[in-house]
């Protein structure tokens, strides 16, 4: 009987040393943030959708269409492309959000021409750039052509 009482016990104390996993330590771990390219961003404040969203917009080498929006998040370079012409930046809302670092004509790799503009996400928040396209460089002259773009920093 002593040998019984002995060998129960020794199970016990054995099973309360041995781990066991419940219901929540056996669900998968939430995966990692996506690690960006860009020194210092994780993405965490972006859901999959939104990440999503702006991997497209980064692989995506196309004409920028109106009312496009941009998910983003601060210090990335955001490329925003407009079919080729004299265009200017109007309209920025609000405009300690982002800033135009470059803007230029190129073509893109099917030989479309197009104009491209560079912006630098400086903070979270929501924001837009209308950009207008004239006949000339002439502020004066009617617009042929008005493009708004959304940006939306996490």
């Amino acid at each position: 009987m002593r040998l019984i009482v002995i060998a129960a016990a020794s199970a016990l104390a054995l099973a309360a040393c041995t781990k066991t996993e419940s219901a929540t330590e056996t669900a998968a771990a939430p995966a990692a943030p996506a690690a960006d390219t860009q020194s210092g961003h994780d993405m965490s404040a972006m859901d999959d959708t939104m990440k999503a969203a702006d991997a497209a917009d980064d692989a995506e080498a196309r004409v920028t269409p109106d009312n496009h929006t941009f998910h983003t998040y601060p210090k990335k370079i955001e490329i925003v492309r407009l079919p080729a012409g004299n265009w200017a930046a109007h309209g920025y809302a609000p405009s300690d959000l982002f800033k135009m670092l470059d803007s230029k004509d190129d073509t893109l790799a099917d030989g479309t021409p197009v104009h491209v503009i560079q912006l630098e996400m400086i903070a979270s928040g929501n924001g837009k750039v209308v950009f207008e396209r004239r006949a000339t460089e002439n502020p004066n002259d009617p617009v042929l052509e008005a493009r708004t773009i959304n940006f939306m920093i996490h």
